[in-house]
């Protein structure tokens, strides 16, 4: 199996599923004892906001850059359990480029859920989006989230919330309590989230992807209607990255 450098620490909690996810792929693939060989390095989150909400993008990439000029003759392939953290990816793949000598890849999150998607759901070609505001409203950017999505590769059409006041209030249940944790969200927050899932359906979509991984632990696809499927990025994201692990 090929090793991991998994990039975590947005929240504890999601790069424990990562990891949890990554390691039971191994032994249900590899049997007996095994798991899977990865190095771990996770980032303080009250830093990683701080540097996000004042645009300060070279600080934060630089948290991660650290750890990949550290690591990356060590690896195959670099993980990193965020979105949002992909805002960075340019200067993630420059510093992989640089720092290694044979081309390990980063498995960035757009890309894998596109071929889950494709794979085991080809209906789906419209998806809603919610998640922080960056990632909801920074469609341009073809390296980060929405533009992957949409991307000719890719070629999925993605909608989020219409209004700016909207798109403020599902930032503040982001920031302010999603991710302190599952017991930090108050029931009037849940229902906001699930309001705006019902009209991003209303718009087409046939799935709801949950654009920060922790809101995996708020809505859930019992809290959706029958025919539409809650896609959880972090979950596939994680999955996707053991199964390409494990291949020869």
């Amino acid at each position: 199996m090929k090793t991991l450098l998994l990039l975590g620490g947005m929240t504890p909690d999601v790069t424990k599923l990562y990891y949890d996810i990554i390691n039971r792929a191994a032994r249900s693939a590899l049997g007996g004892r095994h798991n899977a060989p990865l190095y771990l390095y996770s980032a303080n989150l009250e830093a990683m906001v701080q540097y996000a909400g004042a645009g300060d993008w070279d600080s934060f990439a630089k948290v991660y850059t650290d750890a990949i000029d550290a690591l990356a003759d060590k690896v195959d392939a670099v993980v990193v359990s965020a979105i949002l953290a992909h805002k960075v990816t340019p200067q993630l793949t420059q510093s992989l480029s640089s720092s290694s000598s044979t081309g390990v890849p980063l498995l960035h999150i757009a890309d894998c859920v596109s071929s889950h998607l494709k794979a085991q759901h080809p209906q789906v070609h419209t998806v809603g989006l919610l998640g922080p505001k960056i990632t909801m409203l920074d469609r341009d950017d073809p390296d980060f989230f929405i533009g992957r999505l949409e991307s000719p590769k890719n070629g999925f059409r993605v909608v989020v919330p219409e209004t700016q006041a909207e798109i403020e209030e599902v930032n503040r249940g982001m920031m302010e309590e999603v991710t302190k944790g599952i017991a930090a969200v108050t029931p009037q927050t849940k229902a906001m989230f699930l309001q705006q899932v019902n009209r991003l359906i209303e718009r087409g979509a046939q799935g709801i992807i949950l654009g920060s991984t922790d809101l995996g632990f708020v809505v859930r696809q019992e809290d959706l209607p029958e025919g539409v499927i809650v896609i959880e990025p972090g979950s596939i994201h994680a999955a996707e990255a053991a199964k390409w692990a494990l291949e020869s």
